[in-house]
């Protein structure tokens, strides 16, 4: 990845468009920086290698590909993509990428003067103004954008002359492209071409940095989210209703009713009512394992089933329930709450005990044989299932958490799952089932991974920028799990959402918007939304739109938000509203979480 000295003076060449509306502000979202990851001994060159779509996608969470008759001569090397045309004075080659979805679904496009999710409201969509290319060689490279039907809206011609790398900035009319579908740029004959990233122009409204910190994180999970078929997609670049993940599905759900608030209205109330009741119908349809929902679904024979080789998932199903919970409280939607916590109760919980009283991680994909491993190890993904059971059956008392206090790995969202829904764990009170003080904890975890990149490699960007979190998410070259903690040796992979999970717990949270600031500078979090993970080093990143941690960072934004601007915290007034939370929660603290009688009468009405 190389950097942009320039960036600055090529923003400036837009400053026209930029103040199209008052107080805007241009920012560049790459569409692909042509870095690559891959292991050494493989090549991506001469036509010899194909993409695999799983792993290969654009910084827009789409696909893109390679065309024209001379396309098997593109050569892939680390940082840049070359066409060698010079002998072959009739052949063209280049590159496609898909705006929006996949390039093979007509139905989603990018409508330049409102970029984001449709479901954001006018006031809060950005407009595409500029394309930006880094390029070098001789010869032409044409530009364009074109529509599902492969109709032209916009083209630009680019003389190149200089073996050096310059970028090529170009002013676009939002107005021209309102179903653009993919971006392309190609190498007309005879040209030797060398590229190393495309671009967009980004023109957000004026908003603060607060407010637009949610904004951006929201979006990122809506582009997973398919009006289509309801659910979200693990991954907004793969097919519609190939790999669905229920959990995230609930956290959109509790997402869109924050961005619902009064105080933001980045969607609009009847949205959020709207995805609610048409996921919880959904839900509702999935076949369960006594009772648990299944972590992934996909679509089969016209309907939705558990994906092939996963599990019905404990917590996950703890997750999807506790959001949906929250959401239908804070919208006001009694009959869904109420339908939702009978759903809970229906699990067939005594089947699901271990031999040591931990509840199991789940069922096989088969929905009958039970996953010998349990929920026992200390943190917030216990929390929130001994929770789920708690709403279920107050009375039941779950055995001890193993190592209480203490993340397995110190890895990060560890610690900070639980306060993503629920207000609780912010006392310093010893909870009164493992004596632990969660806000210590979670003080003391924020600590060593502010810490941890400064002291094992203080020279690299990573720590220069102030970034951290070592937690887990995808590898580095987003084809498997990865988790790490600040308990381990040498840990080079960042997975930043946990700086918006553990947002809340900063006392100053301006030095929170300057971190983001910086990282947007560096495009660790650009308008499509942060990263998936960075190298310390800085040089590489995964441009990944991964929903799990879309959903993570969208409600810590929300939290950072509203601890920020001093406003009611919707999501925890709606848990310390719930009658079955409350009672379920007197399980960590029995004094603070004691149903009042006013809470009573208000849960019989």
């Amino acid at each position: 990845m190389r950097l942009l000295p320039t960036i600055g003076a090529v923003t400036a060449l837009l400053c026209a468009q930029a103040m199209a509306q008052p107080a805007t502000r241009l920012v560049w979202q790459p569409v692909q920086e042509y870095f690559i990851h891959r292991d050494e001994n493989q090549q991506v060159q001469a036509g010899t290698k194909r993409l695999n779509s799983f792993t290969a996608y654009t910084h827009l969470g789409t696909d893109f590909g390679f065309h024209g008759p001379a396309e098997h001569e593109i050569e892939w090397t680390t940082d840049e993509i070359v066409v060698h045309l010079s002998q072959q004075p009739e052949a063209w080659a280049g590159m496609w990428h898909s705006l929006a979805g996949q390039a093979r679904n007509p139905k989603r496009v990018m409508d330049f003067t409102h970029a984001f999710p449709e479901p954001v409201t006018p006031r809060y969509q950005p407009r595409v103004t500029g394309v930006m290319i880094e390029a070098a060689g001789r010869g032409r490279l044409k530009l364009e954008i074109k529509s599902p039907t492969d109709e032209l809206l916009w083209t630009h011609m680019i003389d190149l002359s200089e073996p050096q790398y310059r970028m090529f900035v170009h002013p676009v009319a939002p107005e021209a492209v309102r179903n653009g579908k993919a971006i392309v740029w190609t190498a007309e004959p005879g040209s030797d071409v060398k590229v190393s990233s495309l671009f967009l122009g980004i023109e957000m409204p004026h908003m603060e940095w607060d407010a637009y910190t949610f904004l951006a994180s929201f979006a990122k999970i809506a582009r997973c989210y398919s009006i289509e078929t309801g659910f979200v997609s693990d991954r907004a670049h793969i097919d519609e209703g190939a790999f669905e993940s229920v959990s995230a599905t609930g956290m959109y759900v509790l997402a869109s009713a924050a961005a619902a608030q009064n105080d933001l209205g980045i969607v609009t109330k009847d949205y959020a009512r709207w995805v609610l009741t048409r996921t919880h119908e959904a839900i509702k349809k999935l076949k369960t394992g006594r009772g648990l929902l299944p972590h992934f679904v996909h679509r089969h024979d016209g309907a939705y089933c558990i994906h092939p080789n996963t599990e019905y998932s404990t917590v996950d199903t703890a997750i999807y329930a506790q959001a949906m919970l929250l959401a239908a409280i804070m919208l006001e939607e009694p009959t869904v709450a109420e339908d939702l916590v009978m759903q809970l109760k229906d699990i067939d919980y005594n089947l699901l005990h271990l031999p040591g009283g931990e509840l199991s991680h789940g069922l096989a994909d088969d929905g009958v044989t039970l996953l010998q491993h349990g929920w026992q190890d200390w943190g917030g993904e216990t929390a929130l299932v001994m929770l789920m059971e708690g709403i279920a059956n107050p009375a039941h008392r779950p055995p001890p958490m193993r190592s209480p206090g203490k993340a397995w790995q110190g890895t990060g969202f560890i610690t900070e799952l639980q306060s993503l829904f629920h207000p609780d764990f912010d006392s310093d009170a010893p909870d009164a089932h493992d004596g632990v003080r969660w806000l210590s904890v979670r003080r003391a975890m924020l600590g060593a991974q502010r810490a941890y990149l400064p002291k094992r490699w203080p020279h690299s960007q990573a720590a220069l920028n102030g970034i951290y979190g070592l937690s887990a998410g995808e590898n580095k070259v987003g084809n498997g799990y990865y988790v790490g903690g600040v308990e381990l040796p040498d840990q080079k992979l960042v997975h930043p959402h946990y700086i918006l999970m553990s947002a809340s717990l900063t006392p100053q949270t301006d030095e929170l918007y300057q971190l983001l600031e910086r990282m947007e500078k560096a495009r660790y979090f650009p308008p499509w939304g942060m990263v998936e993970n960075l190298d310390v080093d800085g040089r590489t990143y995964l441009p990944m739109d991964g929903a799990l941690n879309a959903g993570f960072e969208a409600l810590g934004a929300y939290h950072l938000y509203a601890r920020h601007r001093q406003v009611p915290d919707a999501i925890y007034q709606a848990s310390l509203k719930c009658l079955q939370i409350r009672r379920a929660m007197q399980l960590f603290y029995p004094s603070v979480a004691r149903v009042s009688s006013e809470d009573k009468e208000a849960a019989s009405q």
